[in-house]
């Protein structure tokens, strides 16, 4: 009586039903792996914060100075290497699940995967705070005056 109502058979899952099969979940490999690219997206926030905390001393430093200072190339090397590692990061998850889908399995099958995927499409909105840091080293680098921030 179930199985009429239902249409699927007692026991049975989506093939009793007559529907496709669940895709396997991915290999064990590919579960440790794909964890590398969330872990670059917060490499690259990590940076980004350290990027802006490097920044905001060096300007303290000048206004307590009252001239300019040229910048420290660690503030270029972070802001960089911020903007790399998210990108690498966004690269890396969406090879994982191109690779996945080639074999046939499914990506969020397994709570890495998922993990992956949510900190990976999160981590476009840093990605672009990323690259205003890069702009914003580059175009402080370029500035040509100075003003004290106690004299006019």
């Amino acid at each position: 009586m179930v199985g009429e109502v239902t249409g699927v058979a007692r026991g049975g899952g989506p093939e009793a039903a007559g529907g496709p099969a669940a895709l396997p979940g991915p290999s064990q490999r590919w579960r440790r792996r794909v964890l590398v690219a969330p872990g670059l997206v917060v490499l690259g926030v990590l940076l980004l914060i350290g990027t802006a905390v490097l920044d905001d001393r060096h300007g303290k430093r000048a206004g307590a100075l009252c001239r300019q200072l040229p910048l420290p190339w660690s503030l270029f090397a972070l802001a960089w290497a911020a903007l790399l590692c998210g990108l690498a990061g966004a690269a890396a998850c969406g090879l994982f699940f191109r690779a996945a889908a080639r074999t046939g399995r499914r990506g969020t099958a397994s709570w890495q995967g998922t993990l992956a995927l949510c900190i990976c499409v999160c981590g476009t909105l840093p990605l672009l705070f990323e690259a205003v840091a890069v702009y914003g080293v580059h175009a402080e680098a370029g500035e040509a005056f100075w003003s004290c921030a106690g004299q006019s």
